[in-house]
């Protein structure tokens, strides 16, 4: 056999030799987690079931928002403050939800449903990236989603508005969705791991758009396995599909997770025509993360899991790619950290970072990735 080897440069391929040593370490890590046999299971510590042992599990975060006093006047010390702030604009909005679905009346014969607390998401991110004789480079975003229940209007359809590109390859950052105006589209489910939405984008000529989703979970002793295809279309764009698969793995509070994604779009069809490139709209994603949670958040969204996201307090290892049939374009390699700033409702989120592109000869980019979220999610006992 005959493996002959061109070397452009030097310290380029060494980056990538780097970054290919690293996905090795963490897949024989990923193996050592999973085989099974009691002693491979290091990071856990639970080769033995010692009496009166307690192995937890992560903390699952569904509501947070939490009964403060009622007058701003009782509040004491600016956290009870603050507090009292996001609780009552959380109740204001909550009420309006509720005033707009007490217009509709159930089915002749049928009792009027509860309104299921509304989700609210707010989000400031930014990216920052040190590039080679280009200096500093800095990215902001702000980032807001919702899902409003509305149960009366024609029984399970709710209300979404968003920032989320949901044409967005799984695994991309904030920073990076393609399109970041502000979305609106009511969603109907007629199945709970299948929906459908139609909406519009908000812009100075405004677009419709339109999604179908299904998104199953899962479960098998410690495995949770998300599998989602979506197929969407623009009527600034076209139509395209994603495909997603997540294989989830926990030990207590250890995790391990991978993802892969392809995505088709009559968008990046066209680009690849005018750019000359082979891939026929065609882009892949594979996400490899390794973490621990002391708390997780209950998160509703795939694209979120796929990047860690869902992890509220604690940190990771995360490792990617991206590229197309006959291309790659990136690598990555980094860790993110995220913890509390309030109570469970203000979280903050830091992710430095190594890229390696296609585009860029292959040379090393640092990226600081980081962002502050408050989350106005409701009680279940309404």
């Amino acid at each position: 056999m005959l493996i002959r080897m061109t070397v452009f440069n030097t310290n380029n391929i060494l980056s990538v030799t780097t970054a290919q040593r690293i996905v090795s370490a963490a897949v024989i890590l990923f193996v050592l987690q999973c085989i099974g046999a009691k002693d491979a299971c290091i990071f856990a510590q639970t080769a033995e079931n010692k009496p009166g042992r307690v192995y937890a599990e992560p903390e699952l975060i569904s509501e947070t928002v939490e009964p403060v006093v009622e007058s701003w006047g009782s509040t004491k010390g600016l956290g009870e403050k603050i507090d009292w702030i996001h609780a009552n604009l959380y109740k204001t909005a909550q009420d309006q939800v509720d005033r707009i679905d007490s217009w509709f009346k159930p089915p002749k014969g049928e009792q009027r449903l509860v309104v299921e607390p509304s989700r609210f998401r707010v989000g400031l991110f930014g990216e920052g990236k040190i590039k080679k004789d280009e200096g500093f480079d800095l990215k902001q975003v702000v980032d807001f989603d919702s899902d409003i229940e509305v149960p009366n209007l024609k029984r399970r359809i709710k209300l979404v508005i968003t920032t989320n590109d949901p044409t967005t390859l799984p695994g991309k950052y904030v920073t990076e969705q393609p399109d970041k105006s502000l979305r609106t589209a009511i969603e109907g489910k007629w199945r709970h791991d299948a929906s459908a939405a139609i909406g519009v984008r908000a812009r100075w000529k405004p677009e419709l758009f339109a999604n179908a989703v299904w998104s199953p979970t899962w479960k098998t002793g410690n495995w949770l396995l998300y599998p989602q295809q979506r197929f969407y279309w623009e009527s600034g764009s076209g139509i395209g599909e994603i495909s997603t698969l997540v294989f989830d793995h926990w030990i207590n509070r250890w995790n391990t997770r991978f993802s892969t994604s392809i995505k088709w779009s009559e968008q990046d069809r066209d680009d690849d025509h005018q750019a000359e490139r082979k891939d026929v709209g065609f882009r892949w994603s594979e996400v490899f993360i390794f973490d621990h949670a002391n708390e997780l958040l209950d998160e509703t969204q795939l694209g979120r899991i796929v990047s860690g996201y869902d992890v509220a307090n604690g940190w990771g290892i995360s490792l990617a790619a991206f590229g197309g049939f006959h291309l790659v374009d990136e690598y990555r390699a980094g860790i993110f950290y995220r913890r509390p700033l309030r109570k469970k409702w203000m979280y903050l989120f830091v992710a430095p970072e190594i890229n390696w592109r296609n585009v860029n000869n292959w040379n090393r980019e640092w990226t600081i990735k980081c962002g502050i979220e408050m989350l106005f999610w409701g009680r279940k006992e309404r």
